[in-house]
């Protein structure tokens, strides 16, 4: 099935802004661009207001469209709304997911852990691109096992526009430490177990602490302009994840 213009133009605009290859400030011709993805300006002004709806783009009066910055307000709001959702899942994760659904959180535990194996046998500072892949990936698929669990499309669709806000904060910010990895896998292992053992208190406690590791993470890493020798190819290979979120 042929994908309607708008959508072609919205995902193209979208991995630009993912990849750091419009980084945040950016204002953003309508007309070069309709040239750039080969379209008429109508479908990519439908997929320009849509960004905008999702926070990513922002018009200014007598100015033009730009790619929009986030600041440290908005890191906090981001990640506050992240903990009251993906808290409030998790509890209800613990009461509604099988044996199998389980089971596929305990695959994405093996498929970080065997990241990070690999990660600290290399001995390098950062993860490789191909690894860097493999474990957001994996992590990505982790937390939204967790939100459909809840069985709230409305959460699900806010929890989208969430982590695709959070790329704004760029792939620097995801630049993890062996250190960083290990509590992360450690906080995940943590949410499982809660989960498995159908403990609803003590699953929302975990993701809390989660997601708040999480935020002081963020934080505490500048935000500037991401590494472009590989930052287009780990969003092109994590889009799909977070944009089909809740029509999966």
């Amino acid at each position: 099935m042929e994908v309607p213009l708008k959508q072609k133009a919205y995902e193209y605009v979208l991995l630009k802004i993912m990849s750091g290859a419009l980084p945040p400030g950016t204002k953003i011709s309508e007309v070069a661009m309709a040239k750039e993805i080969g379209i008429s300006p109508t479908p990519l002004r439908e997929a320009y207001r849509q960004l905008a709806g999702e926070g990513l783009l922002k018009y200014v009066p007598n100015a033009g469209v730009f790619v929009r910055e986030i600041n440290r307000t908005e890191i906090e709001e981001l990640y506050e709304t992240r903990e009251a959702i993906e808290a409030f899942c998790a509890g209800k994760a613990s009461l509604k997911m099988n044996a199998i659904t389980t089971a596929e959180l305990k695959e994405c535990l093996d498929e970080m852990l065997a990241v990070a194996r690999e990660f600290s046998q290399s001995g390098q500072p950062e993860f490789s691109p191909e690894q860097q892949i493999g474990y957001l990936k994996a992590d990505a698929r982790f937390h939204l096992l967790i939100l459909r669990a809840a069985g709230n499309g409305i959460m699900l669709k806010t929890m989208r526009e969430c982590h695709i806000l959070g790329r704004l904060l760029n792939f620097k910010s995801h630049r993890h430490t062996l250190q960083q990895v290990a509590k992360t896998i450690r906080q995940h292992y943590r949410i499982y177990t809660a989960i498995r053992d159908r403990d609803y208190d003590r699953a929302v406690a975990r993701m809390k602490s989660h997601i708040e590791f999480s935020r002081a993470t963020a934080l505490e890493n500048s935000i500037g302009k991401p590494d472009k020798s590989d930052a287009e190819h780990l969003s092109g290979m994590i889009l799909s994840f977070i944009h089909n979120m809740e029509k999966e």
